[in-house]
């Protein structure tokens, strides 16, 4: 027996130590007493048959001629060919009714390789979509079928949103397979009547954005009138939260800290059920606003998803909850992205013309790809620098559009890091992991 290459050993101030396999991610508490005898094990100099039993479950022991990068790169490629479910994003609309500071939508016309259009998604495109469902569905006999409605904005175009899911949802039900349906919304069109329809219609979870309080989230989300949006958003997700599973998104900057934190002191006020997810705000080159570098932001990710944990005592933080088989789910041979025009493409930042098409959907819902989507299927994740990185079974190789956009059509810099924070700050999410665990079992806040 051996360790594990992807064991992460904290020794905290107590004695004690937290173990975490990022291949299971298991974490295990080891008592000050025990600490001592289990660093031996590990290191293959003490021998105990029911400690080794509880390592090896954990994953932190494995056999001496396990190849666990060769693991990896397996479980990748099973899941890159599975038929366990399918996945569609579909663009309701290019239009929005936002005019926000980062729109990507506006950072991709800088590097896009075809003008960008704005576009609404047509009856001739819906019915060839529920065929096409109804086809997949049928031929791969998926577990699940998962769909994200995007944009722009959709719900510009509920009726049709609404129509959609209904027709899968159907379909899902009467062959018994699980239907997971998501919106990624800015949130203000939303009100009891909407949120209402779209949980009848199977629509399960709304990922909707503040950055911040409302001083600083109107500075960078306004409606195309310069009027603000924080006020009305966040009374629609209170709405929206007593209904249906809501993730709040908010983009971090060195200039909203402070505005997010009194962000989550109301959300702690008003004892709201939400999921929180922080992602690194980025801006275009010729923006004045500073965005953090990928070290920076992992820094005060961490601090504040530590200032979560100790305001909303209900939080249940643990971002190792689901092992990782890829990035995303780009590379999988059973995930599309549908414009509204109907034109194909593998990831939701190719929208608006970033790179060119994999094919096409035709009007009997029949899939034409293209020479391009082998680029995709073809594409080895992983570099060098990832197969040495502790990390890599939760990265597993970081953005792929961000290594095709480089390498295939060399619309951005080589080399630009497309790793996950948690290159920088994985022994913070783990020791924050333990001590909402810790906090869950004992009952008490802190």
């Amino acid at each position: 027996m051996k360790a594990s290459r992807y064991n992460t050993i904290i020794e905290k101030e107590d004695g004690s130590l937290l173990l975490f396999n990022g291949i299971t991610n298991a974490i295990l508490k080891v008592e000050k007493k025990n600490a001592e005898r289990i660093k031996k094990i590990l290191n293959g100099k003490l021998e105990n048959e029911e400690e080794i039993s509880i390592l090896k479950k954990g994953g932190f022991i494995i056999e001496n001629d396990r190849d666990e990068l060769s693991d990896i790169i397996a479980k990748y490629k099973k899941f890159q060919f599975s038929n366990e479910y399918f996945h569609l994003t579909i663009t309701m609309t290019t239009n929005c009714n936002f005019n926000c500071k980062y729109c990507y939508q506006s950072q991709a016309k800088e590097i896009s390789q075809k003008p960008f259009q704005i576009n609404n998604i047509k009856k001739q495109t819906i019915d060839s979509i529920i065929m096409l469902v109804k086809e997949k569905i049928k031929e791969k006999k998926p577990k699940i079928f998962s769909v994200t409605f995007w944009g722009g904005e959709p719900l510009l175009e509920k009726n049709k949103i609404l129509k959609i899911s209904k027709n899968i949802k159907n379909i899902c039900e009467k062959e018994n397979i699980e239907y997971d349906a998501f919106i990624i919304t800015n949130g203000y069109l939303l009100n009891e009547t909407t949120i209402k329809e779209l949980k009848k219609a199977g629509v399960g979870k709304l990922i909707i954005t503040l950055d911040g309080t409302e001083e600083e989230h109107n500075k960078l989300r306004i409606l195309k009138n310069g009027n603000g949006t924080f006020e009305k958003i966040y009374e629609n997700i209170k709405k929206a939260s007593k209904e249906i599973f809501v993730k709040i998104r908010i983009n971090v900057f060195p200039h909203n800290v402070n505005s997010i934190k009194r962000l989550i002191d109301k959300i702690s006020e008003d004892n709201l059920k939400v999921e929180i997810d922080l992602r690194q705000g980025e801006m275009a080159d010729n923006n004045k606003l500073k965005s953090f570098t990928l070290k920076e932001f992992a820094k005060v990710e961490s601090e504040l998803y530590n200032y979560i944990i100790e305001k909303i005592e209900y939080y249940n933080f643990n971002p190792f909850v689901r092992i990782n088989q890829a990035r995303c789910d780009a590379t999988s041979v059973n995930s599309l992205v549908i414009d509204a025009d109907g034109k194909l493409y593998k990831c939701w930042g190719e929208i608006g013309g970033i790179s060119k098409e994999i094919g096409e959907l035709k009007e009997n819902g029949k899939v034409e790809l293209n020479h391009r989507k082998n680029i995709w299927l073809a594409l080895e994740p992983f570099d060098e620098e990832c197969k040495n990185c502790k990390v890599l079974p939760y990265c597993m190789g970081g953005c792929i559009l961000g290594k095709v956009l480089a390498e295939k059509y060399g619309v951005i810099e080589y080399g630009r890091e497309r790793c996950l924070p948690i290159k920088y700050n994985l022994e913070e999410m783990i020791v924050l992991t333990e001590k909402t665990y810790r906090r869950r079992k004992n009952g008490i806040r802190k």
